[in-house]
């Protein structure tokens, strides 16, 4: 491994930190905690994952805006005795922007083993 690749290993560990520190304080502030998530853009449409463990879709809202997908909803913490507890629960909301318009309802949900995927068309200009 050379110098370069270990610098960039630090960068990205250390946006890393900087991230989960910024979600702990978001939480703190806010009462909310943030998902992390991934968008892939294909030819015609929008993929988004979004990790959200222990969350039903009973608990979940999808709405389209323009050219933003709002995600919202609530992790209910489990009763308990924790020892551990790293992952929040809690009300959560989270805004995707698109960077160009989305068609209205085409939005399709899907929530497999604690990743909800949402597939969202392009709009036809």
């Amino acid at each position: 491994m050379s110098l370069e690749s270990l610098d960039r290993f630090n960068a990205l560990e250390q946006l890393q930190d900087l991230r989960r520190r910024l979600e702990a304080l978001t939480q703190r502030v806010a009462g909310a905690w943030v998902p992390s998530a991934d968008i892939i853009e294909e030819e015609d449409c929008f993929k988004l994952l979004v990790d959200l463990p222990g969350v039903r879709p009973e608990d979940l809202e999808v709405r389209e805006e323009e050219t933003t997908l709002v995600l919202g909803g609530v992790r209910h913490p489990i009763v308990g005795a924790y020892t551990l507890q790293e992952r929040p629960s809690g009300h959560f909301q989270r805004s995707f922007d698109f960077g160009q318009r989305i068609q209205a309802g085409s939005s399709q949900a899907s929530l497999k083993g604690g990743v909800l995927e949402i597939v969202v068309k392009k709009a036809r200009d």
